[in-house]
């Protein structure tokens, strides 16, 4: 098993190229990484567990009605995005985004304000399109949601802003997000080498990631979900294949209180063959 310096296990061998970890930095202060709404994040300590704590906040949504959020960005490639929805529709990348990725993130969340709405995704932004084609480029992502007559997984895509496709995904794994548990996530996403026409997104979850008495990671990685994008194939009002690298790499809640996180990653993978 080969994993980074914090312990974690990296499912995929990494590739040259961009990395990003959080590792014991301060997410406050550390290069590289924000919180959204410049939202104070406080440290922890359960057993030998290092961890932070970031509260939600009020917004309403582009799409219409309002809820809680919150949001950690990740920026692996040190690239620089000229455009966002706010300036254009879509916007450029940079030759250094993370084309195929393995992003890693532990957390735990707390109190549901929201059941309508609550999830926890995570989700990779960027787009290879100009400054005259820019309508086609925003985000994909991965969620984890509670039970009961819900999905607790599907794949997301936004291409423009704020406009998603939801596609429900059945999950390999009995599991479903739940209040003040510590799950494992790795979103995985990787072109198919030889095929351009075709994008693999994974969800890997862990439901009992840490040794409290040591707070080393266990490792214990499981495929929930998965869904293959494919050029062509229409996954609502979209048929257009969502095959950039990401500039921005998020973790997002939904619908919660606050989020407990710690032992964040985001690496440049080798896609297999």
């Amino acid at each position: 098993m080969v994993t980074d310096e914090d312990g974690v296990q990296m499912l995929y061998p990494s590739a040259p190229g961009s990395w990003y970890r959080l590792g014991v930095q301060d997410p406050n202060r550390a290069p590289g990484f924000t919180i959204e709404h410049h939202t104070p994040a406080t440290a922890h300590v359960e057993g030998a567990l290092h961890y932070w704590n970031v509260p939600s906040y009020a917004l309403t949504y582009a799409s219409g009605g309002s809820g809680w959020t919150s949001r950690l960005h990740l920026y692996a490639s040190g690239g620089h995005q000229r455009y966002t929805w706010k300036t254009q529709h879509g916007y450029l990348s940079s030759l250094a985004d993370v084309r195929n990725q393995e992003f890693t993130a532990y957390v735990r969340i707390h109190q549901i304000l929201d059941p309508a709405h609550v999830a926890l995704t995570l989700k990779i932004r960027g787009g290879a399109h100009t400054a005259s084609n820019g309508d086609l480029a925003s985000c994909t992502m991965m969620t984890l949601e509670p039970g009961g007559t819900r999905a607790v997984t599907r794949f997301r895509k936004e291409l423009v802003h704020p406009y998603y496709d939801s596609v429900p995904l059945t999950p390999a794994l009995a599991i479903a997000l739940v209040d003040n548990h510590w799950f494992g996530l790795k979103l995985v996403s990787y072109g198919v080498p030889g095929d351009a026409t075709k994008v693999v997104n994974r969800l890997y979850v862990d439901t009992d990631p840490f040794d409290l008495a040591t707070s080393k990671p266990q490792n214990q990685w499981r495929l929930l979900s998965e869904y293959v994008d494919v050029e062509g194939r229409r996954t609502g009002q979209y048929s257009t294949l969502a095959a950039w690298g990401g500039w921005q790499t998020t973790v997002r809640t939904d619908g919660i209180h606050d989020l407990d996180f710690t032992l964040l990653s985001v690496r440049e993978i080798m896609p297999p063959r």
